[in-house]
């Protein structure tokens, strides 16, 4: 969607492609909820077909979009009718001028599934909050069906994604937890419809008047376990996929002991490895975890991402309720944060953000020791991010399974099915020469978590890479020719030795923290062009060392 929201004058014809005309009838049920003279807000108005449509009920609309070029289109195609009220306005559900318990309806049409889970909660408390006594909120927009059409869904929305990806198109996220905000937040399901085996649903809320009558309420998610088979195997799948896959767990306000008002305030990632570490190492103490939204992405990744930023800090705050929990205005954020979060930009003691931030241990086994200390200060080891040998050997197996799954595996199964085709008489020797492909590519993981310290008189990783690719050569070259008694076979293959202990290093970079993305971008030129040579190279080469053995 955000794709087309560039092009307003094609984007209702797209999207209608798009959604094979469930579009259109979503907005003809959403006509049909409108009554003559209700006041409407219509957030995320795009082009302003529904607006337009609604005014013509005469009913008082104000339609707003943050997205300018959507609004002047809108503005160009204003209904030809007298004594119209459709006002259209530059703004979102945050910033928008409108006052507050001022409307009847508030509309919001395949504009929540732009938003994360904590955006999501600030437009329901936002919406409530713009309502009138029991006024309506009208929804529509992208979920995840249920029952067997839920693996259909999901197989069509990871292509779907992968196409996105390859385009650097950012990508939207059907509603998952949405249906548990609702009661707890103010509202109550009067109404829905379901097109499309349920992926695309129309829900009509009501507000409710809650015990204040003042404030929407706040969702708090169920408490996850962190002990036990089931949380260990969670870390297991985490370490070894590389900890490249997003593993999140619903974002928000968890508890570690029994904490009150007095007690710290702790910011972490909602990366499921990451929540059950911190958990873990904070056995004992009363606390409050709160849980940004990451993307389920770990802390330093997230941060150097931009998904561990201001914006996530503030979201979590005002979805959160935090501060009405506590009395401390200081929020403890892990010391790897720092490379997303700028404090200087921070809005601290302010009433969108009743804080002040300072930053904690970089490893969560230091946290406890941490908030003993009266002063809280940090002890030069605990900001210190020394890359240990427990530190490098997790994260040689998370590197050496990311190689495996996203780079050589299919290229590995290829190269079986091709050796078999050319010579389907000798499996063993082919099997054979894929164990050594295996080895070869695990060998220079495991120099990397031995030998990695012989390298640290020096940031670039292109010197990095240049090391390591001739101690790969000269140690794989020798294991070659011994296990193969072959100098033919063993020479053809040196150029492949070096270039995969030159790029196993270069991609080891991102485990490290021994760098920053600047540095690595900076050098990202000159390895692309040595990788193409070596790449070249060492496949030609290698390919004859395939047709030697053959």
């Amino acid at each position: 969607m955000k794709k087309l929201e560039q092009d307003p004058k094609a984007y209702d014809a797209q999207f209608t492609q798009l959604t094979k005309g469930i579009n259109k009838e979503v907005i003809k049920w959403i006509l049909h909820k409108v009554n003559k003279g209700e006041s409407v807000l219509e957030i995320g108005c795009g082009t302003g077909t529904l607006s337009a449509k609604i005014a013509l009920k005469n009913t008082m609309v104000t339609a707003i979009d943050k997205n300018v070029q959507m609004i002047n289109y809108a503005m160009k195609h204003y209904p030809k009718k007298e004594d119209i009220k459709l006002k259209y306005q530059v703004g979102s559900f945050r910033t928008s001028s409108i006052p507050e318990h001022s409307q009847d309806i508030v509309i919001s049409k395949f504009m929540l599934s732009e938003l994360g889970p904590f955006e999501q909660q600030i437009f329901l408390r936002t919406a409530w909050k713009l309502l009138k006594p029991h006024g309506r909120l009208i929804i529509a927009a992208e979920f995840i069906p249920s029952n067997f059409w839920k693996i259909s869904f999901k197989l069509k929305r990871w292509w779907y994604n992968k196409k996105l990806k390859r385009n650097n198109i950012e990508r939207t996220t059907p509603l998952t937890n949405f249906y548990e905000y609702i009661d707890v937040i103010g509202f109550e399901i009067i109404d829905e419809y379901y097109w499309n085996k349920g992926s695309i649903r129309a829900i009509e809320l009501v507000k409710k008047n809650l015990n204040d009558n003042t404030n929407p309420g706040y969702y708090k998610p169920k408490p996850i376990k962190y002990w036990g088979i089931a949380s260990s195997l969670k870390i297991l799948r985490c370490v070894l996929t590389g900890q490249i896959d997003e593993v999140p767990i619903e974002p928000g306000i968890y508890r570690s002991g029994k904490p009150n008002e007095t007690s710290p305030v702790l910011i972490t990632a909602n990366y499921a490895y990451t929540f059950i570490k911190v958990m873990r190492d904070l056995r004992g103490v009363d606390a409050w975890v709160v849980c940004i939204n990451s993307k389920g992405i770990n802390v330093w990744c997230a941060a150097r991402g931009g998904d561990f930023g201001n914006k996530e800090l503030i979201d979590a705050i005002e979805a959160t309720g935090i501060d009405k929990h506590v009395d401390t205005n200081t929020l403890i954020l892990p010391q790897l944060a720092a490379g997303g979060v700028s404090k200087p930009e921070l809005p601290e003691n302010s009433e969108v953000f009743p804080f002040k931030i300072k930053y904690g241990p970089i490893w969560s086994k230091d946290l406890k020791e941490y908030l003993e200390l009266p002063s809280q200060k940090k002890s030069e080891t605990m900001k210190r991010a020394k890359f240990s040998l427990s530190h490098r050997i997790r994260a040689g197996i998370s590197h050496t399974t990311f190689l495996l799954r996203k780079i050589f595996l299919i290229p590995l199964i290829i190269l079986s099915i091709t050796l078999g085709v050319l010579d389907y008489t000798d499996v063993f020797n082919i099997l054979w020469f894929v164990g050594y492909l295996v080895i070869w590519i695990l060998f220079p993981n495991i120099l990397l978590l031995l030998l990695y310290p012989l390298a640290n008189f020096t940031r670039k990783f292109l010197i990095k890479g240049v090391i390591f690719g001739v101690i790969n050569t000269i140690l794989l070259g020798i294991i070659t020719w011994v296990l193969k008694n072959s100098f033919l076979f063993m020479s053809l293959n040196l150029v492949f030795f070096f270039w995969i202990g030159f790029f196993t290093t270069m991609s080891f970079s991102g485990y490290t923290m021994a760098t920053n993305p600047r540095e690595i971008q900076n050098e990202y030129k000159i390895f692309k062009i040595l990788n193409y040579i070596l790449l070249i190279g060492s496949f030609s080469l290698s390919f004859l060392s395939i047709v030697y053995i053959i």
